[in-house]
C-alpha cells in the first residue's frame, strides 16, 4: 500500500457519482447512504449559499483522488476500515480485546506445551506408532 492509497483517506468515486463522485466518496467514507449525502448537500447549499457550496464541491472534485480499485484486499478488510473511520474508539477497544484474547490463548498453549501432560501424551502417541 503506497502513501497515496490509504484506506483512511477520503476519495471521490466517479463511477457511482452523478457529477464528480464527491458525494459518493463522502458516503463511502462515512459508511452512509449516498442519497442522504446528496440531500444533505442540497439542503446545505440552500442554507449557506449555493455559490459557496458549489465552489467547495468543485474544489473537492478536483483535489480528491479517485478511489483505487485495489484499496482493500477483501470485503473483511473493507468492513474493518469503514468501522475504523466511523468509530475509531470502538475499533481500538476491539483491537485491545482481540490482542488480549490472542495473548491468553498463546499463554494457555505455552503452559500446555511445557506441561508434563503434554510430554506424557507425546510419549504415548510415540508408543502407539
Amino acid at each position: 500500500m503506497t502513501y497515496k492509497n490509504r484506506p483512511t483517506r477520503l476519495y471521490k468515486i466517479p463511477p457511482q457519482g452523478n457529477l464528480m463522485g464527491v458525494c459518493a466518496g463522502v458516503a463511502d467514507y462515512l459508511d452512509i447512504n449516498v442519497t442522504a449525502v446528496r440531500v444533505l448537500s442540497v439542503i446545505g447549499a440552500l442554507m449557506t449559499g449555493i455559490w459557496l457550496f458549489v465552489i467547495g464541491y468543485v474544489i473537492l472534485g478536483f483535489v480528491l483522488d479517485p478511489k483505487p480499485e485495489d484499496l482493500y484486499e477483501d470485503e473483511t478488510e473493507e468492513e474493518f476500515w469503514k468501522q475504523t473511520r466511523t468509530s475509531p474508539e470502538y475499533s481500538a477497544a476491539e483491537m485491545r480485546k482481540r490482542f488480549r484474547d490472542i495473548e491468553r490463548r498463546t499463554s494457555d498453549m505455552e503452559a500446555y506445551m511445557t506441561s508434563k501432560r503434554f510430554k506424557l501424551e507425546r510419549e504415548l502417541r510415540a508408543l502407539e506408532d
